[in-house]
């Protein structure tokens, strides 16, 4: 199934290497260039831009819930996607609410969103014919997920590199790291982009075609779209002045990379049979 996807593979990476040979000189000044903070629709991508790594635990949660027939499996997919629903309501509460009782709120904003959202899916019928892929995409993106978080979180702190806009706090640029230099543990962590790999978990999409074999005509549709989605959020981080070209550009290769991983270990297993 990679094979379907090798010249889209190929430009993406080649598009991954000009952009890191690029931000090797000319980090600092792009983002000089580009700062921006009260720009409104980079405020609206900071604050929304996450959104396909929050909704991935409650629609795959619900989607697990009713493809299940075993009680435990149950259990543990009503676990994911009530969690998953209060994990997004934080997430949203964090941005657009005040107060207090704001994180209370957003957890009873996003349990009732997850019971909205079984229900919504206890009258959605899904074909017998599709209900095993779906289950490994939905297996692969609560998988892909925690990975993802765990990486970026990790290579943050090991490259320990100073954000653009507490340099411009510091009033001075002597901080500033090209992307090949690993500081180790500082607590700074520009390197990579949290949001843009969260961004990039859209990536999910090129997996559809391995569910639904009438999708296999769509591959650029698959592959364009969160390609075209990622790099807005990417590059609004850019004006927000909390990222460097080469922190976007590793954030949505980290996830990229993993998406073509889980698609190969799919597709060797045999785990989805095309429909």
């Amino acid at each position: 199934m990679i094979k379907m996807y090798k010249n889209y593979i190929i430009f993406f990476y080649i598009l991954f290497a000009a952009a890191m040979g690029v931000a090797a000189v000319y980090d600092l000044k792009i983002d000089i260039f580009l700062n921006n903070p009260q720009n409104p629709v980079a405020i609206w991508f900071c604050n929304m831009g996450e959104i396909p790594h929050k909704i991935i635990c409650p629609l795959a949660g619900t989607l697990l819930f009713y493809t299940s027939e075993v009680k435990w499996k149950k259990i543990v997919a009503a676990i994911i996607a009530l969690g998953g629903s209060a994990y997004l309501g934080i997430h949203i509460a964090q941005y657009f609410f005040s107060g207090d009782y704001k994180w209370a709120f957003g957890v009873v904003f996003g349990l009732y969103f997850g019971v909205f959202l079984m229900l919504i899916g206890k009258l959605c019928v899904i074909p017998e014919q599709y209900i095993q892929g779906l289950r490994v995409l939905a297996v692969a993106g609560v998988m892909l997920m925690l990975l993802q978080s765990g990486t970026i979180e990790a290579m943050k702190y090991l490259w320990g590199r100073v954000r653009f806009r507490d340099l411009l706090a510091a009033g001075s640029w002597d901080a500033f790291t090209p992307w090949y230099h690993i500081n180790g543990l500082t607590y700074n962590k520009s390197f990579p982009s949290g949001h843009t790999a969260s961004a990039g978990m859209c990536y999910l999409t090129m997996l559809l075609p391995l569910v639904f074999k009438k999708l296999q005509d769509k591959k650029l549709l698959c592959f364009a779209v969160p390609l075209i989605y990622t790099s807005i959020v990417g590059f609004t981080r850019l004006v927000m002045g909390a990222h460097y070209l080469s922190d976007i550009s590793m954030g949505g290769a980290v996830i990229f990379s993993m998406t073509l991983i889980a698609m190969q270990i799919i597709d060797k297993k045999g785990l989805i049979k095309q429909n």
